[in-house]
């Protein structure tokens, strides 16, 4: 079987109940995957992040926007919200924007759909610092806050190669590992020629995929439609296993030597040729 990708379960399903109604044979097969993510802060008071910081400003900004929220609402509801208003009053109107240019068709669009973006972005960082804030402080939006936030302890993320910080106190270190479960897509080698019945819509949502069922299908169709008269080495298999597909100016090379015994098994199980030692022969 010749695994197409790996995929959260539904993905995986999809991908699956469309190919099998394309003619594939298809498998799923459940995995357990690690993922980990690494990283590195600064964990400290925020007078204490001057000098350590190039980009100190812009977080000074995000608690000065924390401040002025927390002063004009009680509302735990609402005070997100506003934060993001102290920050850019054209937030709202910006994420409408975004959605509305979610398919830019013309270059201008892709260049405001660009901008929105990194605005957006930005917005993330935002409302991930104050979120990080308000924990490590133990506020609650609407209680009486006092001086809690004219310093409060913060922690912000720093490049794990800023190798300026590896010895200052104030450096976190913090692993998180998550299991979680993923589906792995797998198809039947001969089937892969059928790759002529896929729609243009799978071939766009999934173009890596695709192009991989091609390549596969193309080969598995030389080898199938294109039979040696005469008996071949596995040396020569090899060889035979690396095909050029187009023109020189629009050319494919579809190259499968490593696997070619893999291959060679394939096409025998399926009555396509014989192995006998390191002697392969096409049947009749």
């Amino acid at each position: 079987m010749f695994k197409l990708g790996e995929y959260d379960e539904d993905e995986a399903k999809s991908i699956a109940d469309y190919l099998k109604g394309a003619g594939f044979k298809v498998d799923l097969r459940g995995v357990i995957r690690a993922r980990t993510d690494f990283t590195h802060s600064l964990y400290g008071r925020m007078s204490e992040m001057k000098g350590k910081l190039e980009n100190i400003e812009r977080f000074e900004r995000f608690l000065g926007a924390l401040r002025a929220a927390a002063e004009k609402t009680s509302e735990q509801e609402t005070f997100l919200d506003l934060y993001l208003t102290e920050l850019d009053p054209e937030w709202k109107k910006k994420r409408d924007e975004f959605d509305s240019h979610n398919e830019p068709s013309e270059e201008s669009e892709e260049e405001i759909r660009a901008e929105l973006v990194i605005s957006m972005a930005e917005n993330l960082v935002a409302l991930d610092f104050a979120k990080n804030v308000l924990e490590i402080n133990e506020i609650t939006p609407g209680e009486p806050l006092g001086n809690r936030l004219d310093d409060p302890l913060v922690s912000i993320p720093v490049p794990r190669d800023n190798f300026d910080l590896d010895e200052d106190p104030m450096l976190r270190k913090r692993l998180d590992i998550d299991l979680v479960k993923m589906h792995e897509v797998f198809i039947d080698e001969l089937h892969a020629p059928l790759f002529r019945e896929i729609d243009e819509e799978f071939q766009e949502e999934y173009q890596d995929e695709y192009l991989q069922i091609v390549a596969l299908g193309l080969l598995i169709d030389d080898l199938v439609e294109n039979p040696e008269k005469g008996k071949l080495d596995m040396e020569d298999f090899m060889e035979r296993c690396i095909i050029d597909v187009g023109e020189e100016e629009d050319l494919m090379t579809i190259d499968a030597s490593d696997v070619a015994q893999d291959i060679a098994r394939i096409l025998e199980k399926n009555g396509v040729l014989k192995m006998k030692g390191n002697t392969i022969k096409w049947k009749a």
